[in-house]
């Protein structure tokens, strides 16, 4: 007589702080559990799931290392932020808005100021300019899901500059208005990412601390033919993130 196997499911074979995890994730990403929402107490979780507080507390940990969760002393555990990130792509020019879309998340702006005036001798180096001319300088926020994430400030060639509407500033990226504008696609972008402290005001207007850590990315676009068209700096609050990939050549 043949015993039949028993009848086991893959749940059988998966770990208890696994299932945990599983669990929270779960339900973060169907919106039971919203950003900023408390979870489970590690008691609660025990009892759920017939385990222990160490392993649940080994499963939280692991949340709070990819950056699904936060631990907040004295107070308990939630739903972490949003996490905005801009990957590095060494293949194409995308813009921050393109890239934080694709996401399917949200991105408005607020216009702080569209300034026309004389070009400084390090703007005029950086777009070919004479050292008398003007220039328009932009800075607008940043706003992604509701969450203030970037302040922008933009430097650009006054026979540019004087062709753009604050319709255009409140709704595009400078890389939409350039291309669909101007028919100037940016095909080239130098710069450099380095780190950085926000001054009081930069501070209020992002949202948080005086003296809070930031990334900056400085850049100038080019055009298909190395006209250089804006250049600027970007000022990222520290939840935003940048990925990136690097592979071996196969040939090496």
């Amino acid at each position: 007589m043949t015993v039949p196997p028993p009848n086991f499911t893959p749940a059988d074979f998966t770990p208890i702080y696994a299932r945990v995890q599983r669990f929270i994730r779960d339900e973060i990403a169907s919106g039971r559990l919203k950003e900023g929402d408390r979870v489970p107490s590690e008691p609660a979780l025990a009892e759920r799931f017939g385990t222990t507080r160490a392993t649940v507390a080994r499963a939280l940990q692991e949340l709070v290392y990819e950056g699904s969760i936060v631990r907040r002393s004295g107070s308990g555990t939630f739903v972490a932020p949003r996490s905005i990130s801009a990957p590095i792509d060494l293949t194409r020019v995308r813009s921050f808005e393109e890239q934080v879309t694709s996401l399917g998340a949200r991105i408005d702006y607020e216009l702080l100021g569209f300034d026309h005036r004389a070009v400084t001798g390090d703007e005029a180096h950086k777009l070919h300019l004479d050292p008398d001319g003007r220039v328009y300088a932009l800075d607008r926020l940043r706003i992604v899901d509701g969450k203030r994430i970037s302040l922008e400030h933009r430097i650009i060639p006054e026979e540019l500059g004087r062709r753009i509407t604050l319709e255009m500033l409140r709704t595009q990226s400078i890389h939409q208005i350039l291309d669909e504008a101007f028919g100037l696609r940016v095909w080239r972008v130098e710069g450099r990412i380095r780190a950085g402290v926000a001054r009081e005001d930069m501070a209020r207007t992002l949202g948080i601390e005086a003296g809070s850590a930031l990334i900056i990315r400085d850049y100038v676009l080019y055009s298909i033919d190395r006209r250089p068209l804006v250049t600027g700096e970007s000022f990222y609050r520290d939840d935003f993130h940048i990925d990136y990939i690097v592979q071996q050549s196969e040939t090496d």
